[in-house]
């Protein structure tokens, strides 16, 4: 386990690629889990209500895997959509647990507001991030470009956040 965690983290700083993960459905399962408790943690952090924790407990990680799966399927290249998942389930959870959570720790210990300066400019630097590692990874496995690749996280981040809106507005 220490051996991927590694790998995810020079995924992350952009000396590897998803290339450098097994093709394995184990893996898969295995970030997609850890991908999920990072989510459970988020969520519990913020005092999230029932809805929120449902959408991106199952709705969001569904999109991320079918955006996934439809652009190596665009590019030629689903062979390598286990790697490519694995890599993004895997670098998102492990930016969730060493950024985001104590990110989000140190902003809910010093602000009171969720709307206040800091927690918008930390929510920009989180998703700024994960853009361009996601960017990146989808980049290596279609063979693209950086352009190409952050396209891909931008448009999955704004349907996902769309959606989420709309999920929220009806229900509510």
């Amino acid at each position: 386990m220490h051996q991927f965690i590694k790998v995810f983290l020079e995924i992350i700083l952009w000396r590897r690629g998803p290339q450098d993960l097994p093709a394995s459905r184990f893996l898969v399962w295995v970030t997609l889990a850890a991908y999920l408790m990072v989510s459970v943690a988020q969520l519990a952090l913020l005092n999230e209500p029932a809805a929120t924790w449902l959408f991106f407990l199952v709705v969001d990680p569904l999109l991320l895997m079918s955006m996934v799966w439809l652009v190596l399927k665009l590019y030629g290249r689903s062979a390598r959509y286990n790697q490519t998942i694995s890599a993004v389930l895997g670098c998102s959870a492990l930016l969730g647990l060493l950024v985001y959570l104590p990110l989000h720790m140190v902003l809910i210990g010093n602000l009171s507001e969720s709307n206040s300066g800091a927690a918008q400019l930390a929510a920009l630097f989180e998703v700024t991030v994960f853009v361009l590692v996601t960017g990146r990874i989808i980049e290596r496995a279609t063979d693209s470009s950086m352009f190409t690749g952050v396209a891909v996280a931008l448009t999955y981040f704004i349907v996902s956040i769309s959606l989420f809106g709309l999920l929220s507005t009806s229900g509510g």
